[in-house]
């Protein structure tokens, strides 16, 4: 499928991948499940908005020190999640608006972190953009929607909400057929690149030798500085973004796929 740029008539709805992530602050709004239950999603997202990074990442090195674990994980579910701000005839750029994160369950087969001692014996949920007030579906960058029964690896950072979260919008790769990874990184980036010079059993290897600070290499990457906490109203959302770049590119799917046959599992 072509992406074609695409000028929305509506561009406050689709700024929601990175400004409504500002309705995601601590202390909005939660809506009631009842009306939660009333909402129709898209099965799958329509356009990409785009964001900056709240960090850049030159390395996959650099970014797997920055993050306390990587996991390589099997998608098993995937829910609607939490609604965020109360008014649902807001455009979700505006602070009372109503947004929702898509809960994705990952089952954890093979963990790394600084010497082993983070360990996940029980499935994870991490979290993932979402949906508008109006039950559209977008994603934010690269990041495509995270689909069942699919592998990948998540670099992860901690989450007050779910307890682990993807470190950023560039943080995860899918496990193809032939062993090889497709970066969620932007196209052309350095970091894509350098995430894709890996294959799984040579990523694994690469995991292993710089996660042993026993025995540390002497090319081990400097960890990136990450914010203490997100830019105002951005500190607990989902893969944190800090301003629109661009406006939204169409993905040519508004085809009337709504509702979406959730829960969504293997």
């Amino acid at each position: 499928m072509t992406m074609l740029d695409f000028h929305f008539p509506k561009w406050g709805v689709w700024a929601a991948a990175a400004v409504a992530v500002a309705a995601v602050a601590g202390g909005a709004t939660l809506l009631p499940v009842a009306e939660a239950d009333t909402r129709t999603l898209d099965a799958e997202p329509e356009v990409i908005a785009h964001a900056l990074e709240s960090v850049e990442f030159e390395s996959v090195g650099q970014m797997a020190v920055t993050s306390p674990a990587v996991v390589r994980a099997t998608v098993t579910a995937v829910n609607p999640g939490r609604i965020v701000g109360a008014d649902e005839t807001a455009e979700p750029g505006e602070e009372t608006a109503a947004t929702q994160a898509r809960e994705v369950t990952l089952q954890v087969n093979q963990a790394f972190s600084p010497n082993g001692r983070t360990t996940f014996p029980a499935p994870i949920k991490v979290e993932e953009w979402g949906w508008d007030a109006s039950g559209d579906g977008y994603q934010v960058n690269n990041y495509k929607w995270s689909e069942v029964g699919k592998e990948y690896v998540f670099f992860l950072r901690g989450s007050a909400t779910t307890g682990w979260n993807v470190i950023s919008t560039e943080g995860r790769a899918e496990i193809l057929a032939d062993g090889f990874l497709s970066s969620s990184a932007e196209e052309g980036s350095a970091l894509k690149q350098s995430i894709e010079s890996y294959d799984m059993l040579d990523l694994t290897i690469y995991l292993k030798r710089i996660y042993d600070t026993k025995n540390p290499p002497p090319d081990l990457p400097t960890a990136a500085e990450m914010p203490v906490a997100g830019p105002s109203g951005y500190e607990n959302s989902p893969l944190p973004t800090a301003g629109v770049t661009a406006e939204p590119t169409d993905l040519g799917t508004n085809d009337g796929s709504e509702p979406t046959p959730y829960p969504s599992s293997t």
